[in-house]
């Protein structure tokens, strides 16, 4: 297959162009830098809001598009129109209604225009996503795929949100930072999130198949609790179950402690405020051939490009002397892991 990646340089993009790489597929990258992401694929000089020009005259089996302006996706995908088989497009589990389902699958109703509170933070964007799933599918007359992704993590995630944890573990196990860990909410509380490289796969076999649906790509399973993903975490930093001790903290004491720091700065589920749904069911994904890895192996990943980039500081977290401060403030008790 020839994939055309519109991206690419950055997080979901480079992992679908690495993918397609393993998976033996011609890779293409378009960007406004033009600079290639990894040996071996090629790369194009493009301006999403502008000029288009380094696509003219060329054909690709499949493209892959990340971008969230409506009126900027429907050009590529016009544009594209003939020019490549088959089309995907990355949207978020965002464009559900707040008000649907506690656990929406792909036929669950989406955000509209006029119906979210002034303050929502997702709304704006989400009805873009919405608007660029409906210019995609009017303006491509191909099999169009279109993903819809939620919180994903993984190597090369600039948030740092679930890198947090194998990272403060990590230190605590050194001997560089307490052995007491804040932990947010009920440590038997569900949690979801993707590692980019199971959907990176997902889309590219499911692109070179030429598979058209709407997909949720949000795992790893609906019922993996909080406390699991911690204590993956500590396995992967090298500890065992009673080498920290998990200071667990009510979400709403943690909420009027962290109502200045934004939740892209927090680690994973400090409150997830924005996540209105309980879960979300990708079954007919699972169905179609989506497969998550288990957390250790994304805490591993994570703490290992960490640590072979220096250990540079994360986008987000807590400082010592922050930390301790909101464990004597909100913990409601502490308990061993295990």
């Amino acid at each position: 297959m020839r994939l055309l990646v519109l991206g690419g340089g950055g997080f979901l993009g480079f992992h679908v162009a690495a993918e397609a790489q393993r998976a033996g597929h011609d890779v293409t990258v378009a960007s406004r830098s033009g600079s290639a992401p990894l040996p071996g694929v090629e790369a194009l000089a493009v301006d999403r809001h502008g000029d288009l020009s380094a696509l003219d005259g060329r054909t690709f089996d499949a493209a892959l598009d990340t971008f969230s302006d409506p009126d900027a996706v429907r050009v590529a995908a016009d544009r594209l129109r003939g020019a490549v088989g088959a089309l995907g497009y990355v949207s978020g589990m965002s464009v559900y209604h707040p008000q649907g389902p506690a656990v929406p699958d792909e036929e669950a109703p989406v955000r509209r225009p006029g119906e979210a509170p002034p303050d929502d933070p997702l709304q704006e964007r989400s009805l873009a996503k919405l608007a660029a799933e409906d210019a995609v599918r009017s303006a491509f007359d191909g099999p169009l795929t279109v993903l819809r992704v939620g919180v994903m993590v993984g190597p090369r995630d600039p948030s740092d949100r679930f890198t947090w944890w194998p990272v403060r573990l990590a230190r605590a196990l050194a001997g560089e930072a307490s052995r007491t860990v804040l932990a947010p909410g009920d440590p038997r509380r569900a949690v979801q999130y993707s590692d980019a490289r199971d959907i990176a796969a997902f889309a590219v076999r499911a692109l070179a198949e030429g598979r058209a649906g709407t997909f949720d790509t949000v795992g790893p399973l609906r019922a993996q609790p909080l406390a699991a993903v911690l204590d993956a975490c500590l396995e992967a930093a090298g500890g065992r179950p009673g080498d920290v001790t998990w200071s667990w903290a009510g979400e709403d004491a943690l909420r009027a402690e962290l109502s200045d720091v934004e939740e892209e700065q927090r680690p994973l589920w400090f409150p997830e405020d924005q996540i209105p749904q309980d879960a979300i069911d990708s079954s007919a994904a699972l169905a179609a051939g989506l497969r998550f890895r288990p957390a250790v192996d994304t805490a591993r990943d994570v703490l290992a490009r960490h640590r072979d980039q220096g250990r540079p500081a994360l986008a987000a977290g807590f400082d010592p002397a922050q930390e301790a401060e909101l464990v004597r403030r909100c913990a409601r008790g502490t308990a061993p892991t295990g």
